[in-house]
C-alpha cells in the first residue's frame, strides 16, 4: 500500500534549468517523503532527462523518471495517471513550480481531507520581469469540505487550482488527448464525478506567465489552433452527452469553463487571418454554440467580445480584432 499522499505528474520537454527549479521546489519541502513526483520526459532533445535522473537517484522513493518518444503534452499526464499511487493527483507543468513552504501544509491538509477535489490558491510569476504578479484566490470557506453545489461559483477555473482524488481517474478510466490544451481536460473530465470540495487557502502552484512559446501565446494559438478546437469540441461533446447526469453545481462549473474556452477560440480565429477569411468562421462558431450548446452559451454569450460582435451585426469586427491583438 502506498504511503504517498499526493502524486504529481510533471511534463518535461526541453526544459533544461527550469526543470531543476521545478524539482527543487518539491525536494526542499518537508513533505517530500509523502509526495510522489512522476516526471515524464516527452522525447527531449536537450539534457532534461539527465538533469531529472540526478534527482531520481537522490530521491528514489519520491521521484520517478519516465522516458517516452515525443507524443504531446497530454500524453505526459496520461503517463502520470498510469503510474500514480498517491491518495490525490495533480499535474504541474515542468516550467512552473510549487511554493515550497505552503506545499508542506498542503500535504498535511490532503492527508486528513476526504473531499473528491481540493482547490487551492495559486501565484502568477511574470517571467519578463522575474517577479510575482499576484495571488489568485478562490472565494469559498476555507479548510472545510463543501458540497459542490454550494461552492462552485467561488472556485477558480484554472487547472493550477485543482487537485483530485487519484481513484477518480483510475475508476473512470480518464485519459487526455495527447496534444496541447489538455489542461482543460485534466480539470473537467474528473470534475464530472466530484461531489465534495475542500479548499486550501494558500497559494500552492506558481504559474509562470509571459514566457515565449507558452501555449496561450499568440504564436502558439495560431500554430496549434486546430488542437485547441479539437479539445474544445471533445469537451462540448462530453458535456452534451452527460449533462443530465450532472448536479447543478457540476453542470454550471463545466459549462462556464467551456465558455471560457469558446472565448479563447474566438480569439484564435480572429488573430489567425484577415477579416475576409475569418469573419465567416467566427459567425459560424458563435451560431453553433448558441443553437447547439445553450448552457455554454449562457456564459460565453455574455462576454464583451461576443456582445459587441452580435449586437453590432459584426460591423465592429475590426475593432474587436484590434482589441484582442493588443492583449497579446
Amino acid at each position: 500500500m502506498s504511503n504517498k499522499i499526493l502524486s504529481v505528474s510533471v511534463a518535461a520537454y526541453n526544459l533544461g534549468e527550469m526543470i531543476e527549479e521545478c524539482l527543487n521546489s518539491f525536494v526542499n519541502s518537508a513533505a517530500i517523503d509523502r509526495t510522489e513526483i512522476i516526471i515524464t520526459d516527452d522525447g527531449s532533445r536537450d539534457d532534461t532527462p539527465s538533469r531529472v535522473q540526478k534527482y531520481a537517484d537522490l530521491y528514489p522513493n519520491s521521484i520517478k523518471l519516465i522516458k517516452q518518444q515525443n507524443a504531446g503534452p497530454g500524453s505526459t499526464v496520461n503517463s502520470g495517471i498510469a503510474h500514480a499511487t498517491g491518495k490525490y493527483f495533480r499535474m504541474v507543468d515542468g516550467d512552473d513550480w510549487v511554493n515550497t513552504e505552503n506545499f508542506t501544509d498542503f500535504i498535511d491538509y490532503l492527508e486528513t481531507c476526504d473531499a473528491d477535489a481540493v482547490f487551492s490558491d495559486f501565484e502568477l510569476f511574470d517571467d519578463s520581469v522575474k517577479k510575482s504578479a499576484g495571488v489568485i484566490k478562490n472565494e469559498i470557506p476555507s479548510r472545510k469540505v463543501l458540497n459542490v453545489d454550494e461552492c462552485y461559483k467561488g472556485l477558480r477555473r484554472e487547472m493550477h487550482a485543482a487537485t483530485f482524488r487519484t481513484d477518480i481517474f483510475k475508476k473512470h478510466g480518464i485519459t487526455l488527448d495527447n496534444g496541447f490544451y489538455t489542461d482543460m481536460e485534466y480539470l473537467l473530465f474528473p470534475f464530472q464525478y466530484v461531489k465534495t470540495i475542500g479548499y486550501f487557502d494558500k497559494p500552492v502552484y506558481v504559474y509562470r506567465i509571459a514566457r515565449a512559446g507558452q501555449s496561450v501565446s499568440a504564436a502558439s494559438l495560431i500554430k496549434n489552433g486546430a488542437q485547441h478546437e479539437k479539445v474544445l469540441n471533445g469537451l462540448l461533446k462530453t458535456f452534451e452527452e452527460h449533462k443530465q447526469e450532472y448536479s447543478y453545481g457540476v453542470k454550471n462549473f463545466i459549462a462556464r469553463r467551456i465558455g471560457d474556452m469558446c472565448d479563447m477560440q474566438i480569439k484564435t480565429l480572429m488573430i489567425s487571418g484577415d477579416k475576409k477569411t475569418q469573419l465567416p468562421a467566427v459567425k459560424r462558431f458563435i451560431k453553433d454554440i448558441k443553437e447547439n450548446h445553450p448552457e455554454v452559451f449562457a456564459y460565453f454569450g455574455r462576454g464583451k467580445k461576443v456582445k459587441l460582435l452580435r449586437y453590432s451585426l459584426y460591423t465592429l469586427y475590426s475593432f474587436v480584432k484590434s482589441e484582442i491583438e493588443k492583449q497579446f
